[in-house]
């Protein structure tokens, strides 16, 4: 083995050839763009939420905010060890993102646990389809996607039960 290879394999954790490695940090690109764009939307419910529930649905965005925010930085991060840098920034996240998103007005209560239920349940399930196309390419990146559509679908079933007989 050369000193070449050497550094390189010191230096970014193995997978089988570069191209996947490119495609595994352009999977992981998408997810940190999702997630971001939930995060915005999440703080655009924040800020736009009204009726007799806005305090504990203001607060609820918060934690959920707080949590994409979390994941994003555990997607990018896994992206930037396997020697991809991705786009975060705010055009790459409007390009990149498949986030629906919400009109500029007030919203009632309710209808923000509607919008938001349906918005978090689309991007889990975009999130498990790029984690069948990554395969057995990189394990420890499957992880880390299983983790995202876990918390995903945690926060689903948690808006689902606030909805109660609304879902």
């Amino acid at each position: 083995m050369s000193m070449e290879s050497v550094a390189n394999s010191v230096q970014l954790p193995p997978l089988d050839n570069p191209h996947e490695r490119q495609a595994v940090g352009g999977e992981l690109e998408v997810v940190l763009q999702e997630l971001i764009g939930l995060s915005l939307i999440g703080k655009q419910l924040h800020w736009s939420v009204i009726g007799p529930a806005a305090r504990s649905v203001h607060l609820f965005l918060d934690e959920l905010v707080g949590e994409w925010r979390e994941l994003a930085d555990v997607v990018a991060e896994r992206a930037v060890t396997l020697g991809f840098v991705p786009d975060g920034q705010a055009s790459a996240v409007s390009d990149g993102s498949r986030v629906e998103p919400v009109p500029v007005r007030s919203v009632v209560d309710h209808a923000v646990i509607w919008e938001l239920a349906r918005r978090v349940a689309a991007a889990a399930e975009r999130v498990r389809e790029r984690l069948a196309r990554i395969g057995a390419a990189d394990l420890v990146t499957q992880d880390v996607l299983v983790d995202v559509v876990r918390k995903l679908e945690q926060q689903q079933w948690l808006l689902r039960v606030q909805l109660g007989d609304r879902a």
